[in-house]
């Protein structure tokens, strides 16, 4: 019984192998008659030059919509890169500025008001 059972399951893979060949043969044929045929190279063809129909298109759409092209747009990113960078050096140096005491600053004037040196001649005359 086991061995009949074995005999079903090879028979029953060699149907399904039978059936993948048949379609893989029948399939290789279509294909060489499909890509050997002028038609497949006139359609190439034109699919090609629809291609470029469409990507002239796109790009004289953009061009009249003032919308920026990718180099322009990569330009724009590294000013705005370099010019973060700038500004992250600048509020360091502030935040230095700020942090250092005030020694390197000069010390402030007395507030006092100096005496007047007329005032100052009359009390010596007297």
């Amino acid at each position: 019984m086991a061995k009949k059972k074995e005999l079903d399951e090879v028979y029953y893979l060699g149907y399904f192998k039978k059936l993948y060949e048949s379609w893989e043969e029948s399939t290789h044929k279509m294909m060489d008659v499909w890509f050997n045929s002028p038609l497949m190279e006139r359609a190439v063809e034109k699919s090609s030059e629809f291609k470029d129909y469409v990507q002239g298109f796109m790009e004289q759409s953009l061009e009249q919509r003032n919308i920026p092209e990718r180099n322009e747009m990569d330009k724009l990113l590294n000013t705005i890169d370099s010019l973060e960078v700038k500004i992250a050096k600048l509020e360091e140096k502030i935040e230095n500025l700020e942090s250092e005491p005030e020694k390197s600053s000069p010390k402030p004037k007395s507030k006092t008001k100096p005496k007047n040196k007329t005032a100052k001649s009359k009390d010596q005359k007297s």
